[in-house]
């Protein structure tokens, strides 16, 4: 596997942790108290990188709303499998 691939799968879990933790923030706040730096600092990364992948926070809204219903969202809670993920690839 090439570097290039590694990145560009990294970038993918990346992405995907960012919409799991938006998604999970506003189950628990509702969106307007929802923020970029809050959500930055849940996904461990800075906020260019996170707006490297969304232009901003409605582009954010926007793929939580593609990815439709959360897992747990009825109960008010989440599970984010994608970080585990990130983490294994980051070791």
């Amino acid at each position: 596997m090439s570097v290039q691939e590694r990145k560009g799968r990294e970038r993918a879990v990346r992405e995907r942790l960012i919409v799991a933790t938006a998604g999970e923030l506003a189950d628990q706040q509702g969106w307007d108290a929802v923020t970029t730096r809050q959500l930055a600092e849940r996904t461990e990364c800075s906020q260019p990188v996170l707006y490297s992948h969304f232009r901003g926070k409605r582009e954010i809204i926007g793929a939580v709303a593609l990815e439709g219903p959360h897992p747990g969202a009825a109960e008010g809670r989440l599970t984010t499998p994608d970080k585990r993920r990130l983490v294994d690839l980051r070791g």
